[in-house]
């Protein structure tokens, strides 16, 4: 049956066929049509668009710039018919077709590899973006993305679902040049000792560790702030400074390792979440089985190598609820 526009799928699929290979009567045996029937289907097609589709007189045949074109456009056109039976088996089974996820930059190599790995064969178009958790918010204010994985609270935000993915402490993470037990460590002292390499305060981390330095009333003059944790890891691991940072963001860069001492914070223990959030009513089943698969991947890849690390950060690095 014919479309309104004169030609249907069949025409173009017989069409992209012939261009590729270039001769009628082989793309006639691999349709399973009569070289005839191919012919005419190419005329009816001509008749259609009012133009000349392929250069008759040349061999092999030779697409006209209109069917060079035309040929481009049918190729799409099948690719994009094909993918409608994947959509809605997808679709049926509460998977996404398009995924686009933020997630705050201490989770990036190898988490993002990973998860695109896993999710590859069963999301038709991926998009995954790391950033500061301001960044990722704003990205699920304004429908530019469609779950987050993030240490904001988002307590101020309405209509929104929460998958706990992690629960971790924060560290102090000192230079090896300072021999120190976690015993004796003054923060204060400390300060006055070595700069503390501070986060960007428009960072979360950043503002969790402010607030609890004020708690404490430990006042540290500022002189160094960062927004990257490679930047601020590679400072501490170079004798510049020291820091607190979560472990996550240590052990994404743990060839550094070797090169920093990692203790407990002193005094009260505070700590980050990171979780999942998507807006409610929209991709909630998806969601779920992201912060799952959030959950594997940091069981499998980050809390094995932190526990050899700091074997005393059982228990503190809490995967899930």
């Amino acid at each position: 049956m014919r479309s309104s526009l004169g030609f249907d799928l069949r025409a173009l699929q017989v069409f992209a066929t012939v261009c590729e290979l270039r001769n009628m009567t082989l793309a006639a045996k691999r349709l399973g049509m009569t070289q005839p029937a191919v012919s005419y289907t190419i005329k009816q097609l001509e008749d259609v668009m009012g133009v000349k589709l392929i250069d008759r007189n040349r061999r092999p045949l030779t697409p006209t710039a209109g069917g060079d074109w035309l040929a481009g456009a049918a190729a799409q056109i099948l690719h994009d018919t094909q993918q409608i039976p994947i959509a809605l088996r997808h679709l049926d089974k509460g998977l996404a077709l398009r995924l686009r996820i933020g997630l705050v930059d201490s989770l990036s190599d190898p988490f993002v590899s990973v998860m695109v790995q896993r999710l590859k064969l069963s999301i038709h178009y991926l998009s995954i973006s790391t950033g500061l958790a301001r960044i990722v918010r704003l990205g699920l204010l304004d429908h530019s993305l469609d779950l987050i994985i993030t240490n904001d609270p988002l307590e101020d935000m309405d209509g929104i679902v929460r998958h706990t993915v992690l629960t971790e402490p924060y560290l102090v993470v000192l230079p090896r040049s300072i021999d120190t037990t976690p015993s004796n460590i003054d923060l204060a002292s400390l300060g006055r000792q070595l700069p503390l390499i501070r986060w960007n305060s428009q960072s979360r981390i950043g503002t969790d560790i402010e607030r609890q330095l004020r708690r404490m009333r430990i006042d540290i003059a500022r002189r160094f702030d960062f927004d990257s944790s490679t930047t601020i890891l590679s400072m501490v691991a170079s004798g510049l400074g020291w820091s607190i940072m979560p472990p996550l963001s240590i052990f994404e860069r743990k060839q550094l390792l070797e090169q920093i001492n990692i203790v407990p914070f002193p005094g009260p223990a505070f700590s980050r979440q990171l979780t999942l959030f998507a807006r409610r009513g929209e991709m909630e089943t998806v969601a779920e089985r992201i912060a799952e698969m959030s959950r594997q991947i940091l069981r499998d890849r980050y809390v094995p190598e932190m526990l050899k690390a700091a074997p005393w950060l059982a228990g503190q690095v809490v995967v899930g609820r």
